[in-house]
């Protein structure tokens, strides 16, 4: 039978110091595992280079950035700008169109007016109507399709109630202008009339609203028209020269000069 000595005090610490130091190895070398040895993370140098790149790509990223938003700024700047403008005209048409309302206002009351004045004239309008009427039929049968269409387009207007006064008023001052131009006037023109009895064509000839003649195309014969009778009669032959020359006058196809003429009396009312 072999009998070990006894372990002193210090070799029993010499073996808990190297069981200590295996341990951390074992430690040590256990913590060295697939994952975290040297041999698989990466160099220092491409870490840096990584680094680096993130960083030009952020910094580049930034760059894009703020110049979008000094875009976005300059944008937004000009349409506040546009808006301004446009509300700026929007104020500008907003006081145009209020002062027009006003302006139609006063127009509608003025027009309300001057239809309230006129009411009071349908007395004197319908009188002038008939006096016209009067002035057409009794005057000298000269234009006569003419003047009995105007009549009778006034005489409408008169007569329609839903014509306004003002415009019945127009209708008859310009019917009177004209039968009034119409004395101021000489004109010469071809139509078939009566004479005698017979129709017969012949070369009229208008001296204002005073007479009314007629020259046969062979001039030899002429007359003139009588407001009595209400028809044409006979006048010497010897007036037929002066109305030949009348009538070169009134169609302007000589000077003008004197030309005697029977015109008869003049008869007023």
């Amino acid at each position: 039978m072999v009998h070990h000595p006894t372990p002193t005090k210090r070799q029993r610490r010499r073996t808990s110091k190297r069981v200590g130091t295996l341990l951390l190895l074992s430690l040590a070398v256990g913590f060295t595992g697939p994952g975290l040895t040297w041999s698989d993370s990466l160099p220092l140098d491409e870490t840096v280079r990584q680094d680096i790149s993130l960083a030009h790509t952020t910094q580049k990223r930034e760059g894009a950035w703020e110049k979008e938003r000094r875009a976005l700024e300059t944008k937004i700047s000009r349409l506040e700008s546009t808006q301004r403008s446009l509300q700026e005209e929007v104020d500008a048409l907003l006081w145009a169109n209020g002062r027009k309302e006003k302006e139609a206002a006063r127009l509608d009351g003025e027009i309300a007016k001057a239809s309230h004045l006129t009411e009071g004239l349908s007395p004197l309008i319908a009188d002038e109507a008939k006096r016209a009427t009067q002035v057409v039929t009794q005057s000298l049968p000269f234009l006569k399709n003419e003047r009995e269409t105007r009549l009778a387009a006034l005489t409408d207007w008169v007569k329609a109630p839903a014509t306004k006064q003002a415009e019945k008023l127009e209708r008859l001052l310009e019917l009177f202008t004209i039968e009034t131009q119409f004395g101021h006037t000489s004109e010469a023109w071809q139509e078939e009339i009566e004479v005698e009895g017979e129709p017969i064509t012949v070369q009229l000839l208008k001296v204002g609203r005073l007479s009314l003649y007629y020259l046969t195309l062979d001039e030899k014969g002429c007359g003139v028209f009588s407001p009595e009778k209400g028809a044409y009669e006979p006048l010497p032959a010897n007036c037929a020269p002066h109305l030949k020359k009348a009538i070169a006058l009134a169609q302007r196809e000589r000077s003008a000069e004197l030309v005697s003429l029977p015109i008869g009396r003049i008869v007023t009312p």
